[in-house]
Formats: structure tokens, sequence, C-alpha cells
């Protein structure tokens, strides 16, 4: 395959981005923190410079990055599309071979590699993941398997126009799910984990690397990955699902039935996104 790092966009720091990030770094408590923040603030300045010249609307304000609780104990250089979700922001230093994943995941849509060599004035997008490509215990991603960063474009297109679909048929379906049926609580719950967009931009992938016929099956295993990963502010509490499950019924009788629905929500989701996103022939990341 074809190394995205090839077509990298190199993006130019102003004095005011410099100043800003030294500021956030200076107030963390020891030297490594300090680098850490210091970098995470550039990568989210320059991909938020990309993201706006791709005429798309930003809120720095909004990210957990610019908090100054959440930048001091977790690692994250998040990027806010409002209306669509997050952009992660992954620092790669001059000589390293992959990107490390954040612990912090939720509602991002894709990840892009940014490469830092000194001095600091400026930096490469080297390419991105668009999120679903990975598994939710993936810790890093060689850069061998980023997509070109021009391709940002037409992905973050197809998440937008894929939102508005996806939240139509999704609350239909939050809507008709009873709360005393146990498979039908755990679905809601695994449907209610995620965003709206991730959800869509993880459905993208099956659209993308699945046959029509194999949709439900494996869409329907996206969607029960997703809804089980842990950490989230989302989380689901299995236990509490499991004790709500009847006496009479295993329960991994009542996973199956989950699977099994989650596989319908999936085909009837990927269904609806194929009238907007055509056949897929002129968007090939794989």
């Amino acid at each position: 395959m074809t190394n995205a790092t090839e077509h990298c966009i190199t993006i130019r720091f102003q004095k005011q981005d410099c100043e800003l990030a030294e500021k956030f770094a200076a107030s963390q408590p020891n030297a490594e923190k300090n680098q850490q923040v210091y970098r995470n603030t550039l990568a989210v300045l320059a991909v938020n410079t990309f993201v706006k010249e791709l005429r798309y609307e930003t809120d720095l304000d909004a990210g957990e990055s610019w908090h100054p609780v959440l930048r001091m104990f977790h690692n994250v250089a998040d990027l806010v599309l409002p209306g669509i979700g997050k952009i992660e922001c992954c620092p790669v230093i001059l000589g390293e071979t992959a990107i490390s994943l954040p612990e912090v995941r939720e509602n991002r849509i894709a990840y892009i590699a940014v490469g830092f060599a000194e001095p600091f004035d400026k930096v490469k997008l080297l390419g991105f993941i668009p999120a679903g490509e990975f598994l939710d215990e993936t810790e890093a991603i060689s850069l061998t398997n980023l997509k070109p960063v021009e391709e940002l474009l037409d992905y973050l297109d197809r998440i937008e126009l894929g939102i508005p679909v996806a939240q139509v048929l999704l609350e239909e379906v939050l809507s008709d799910l009873a709360a005393d049926d146990p498979v039908q609580a755990r679905v809601r719950e695994n449907l209610q984990n995620k965003s709206i967009a991730e959800i869509v931009a993880i459905l993208n992938q099956v659209y993308r690397s699945s046959e029509q016929s194999d949709w439900g099956y494996e869409g329907g295993k996206a969607l029960a990955r997703i809804g089980a990963s842990s950490g989230g502010l989302g989380g689901i509490n299995r236990s509490l699902s499991i004790h709500q499950s009847s006496p009479v019924e295993k329960v991994s009788d009542i996973e199956e039935d989950v699977k099994a629905e989650l596989n319908i929500i999936a085909e009837d989701l990927l269904e609806k996104l194929s009238e907007i996103w055509g056949d897929g022939d002129d968007f090939a990341l794989s």
C-alpha cells in the first residue's frame, strides 16, 4: 500500500500558537507532562488550522485538551467539530514509527498523526486513521497504516451526511425498545454507549470493507464491540443488565439474542446510509 506520510501537509505556527502552548505547559506538575501538553496543544492547533481550511467549523474551547484539569490528568489532544464529533491529534516525534492512541477515546471519529521535529515552528500532518479501524484494546498504530490526510475532507463529509440519517433511525429504534425486556434493555444500553457520529464512523468502515450480504453480521459485530467498550462516560453497567434478566434465561442466551437484534439494526442502518453514500467507488480508503 502507499505510505500516507509521503503525502503529508506542513502547518507552520504563528507566534501566538507557541505562546499558548507554553502557557498550557507551564502549569503542569513535571517536565514530562510539560512536554506532553506542549506538543498536544500545538498538535491541536495545527489540525484546527487544517480543518478550518477544509471549511469545517471547530470549537477549541470545547475540547478536553483545552480544559486545565482534564489535560493535567489525561493525555488528551482533541479537536471538536460541532455537530460531528472529535478528532484526536496524536503527536509523533521524529524517528517514531507509530502513533500512541489515548486512553480517552469517547466520541472520536478520527485520529490524525502530527509529526514533530525541532525546532517546533512547524509540524507535518502525516495521515489519519478513521474510527472503527482498530479494536478498543489497540494502544498504537503503525504509521504505515495511515490514510492520506488529503482524504480527510471526503471522510468528514461522509460522517456529516450520515449523522442525521442514523439519528432518525436510531431514535425510532430506541423508542420501540421495551425497558422491561432484558434483551432489548441490553440493546438500548449498547446503542447509547457511543455517539451517533462514532456509530456512523464505525459503520462506514463496515460499508467499505464488507459485501452487502454481510452488512448485518459485520455491522452487528461492530456495534456489539463498541457497546462493550469500557471506560467511557456512557459505559454499560453489565452486572446490572445481567441482574435484570429472567432467572430462567441464561446470560449466554441473552447475549446471542442481543447480537441478533444488533445485526438487524446494523443492516437497516447501512441500507439507509448506502442511499446517501453511493457505491463507495470514489472513496476507497482500504
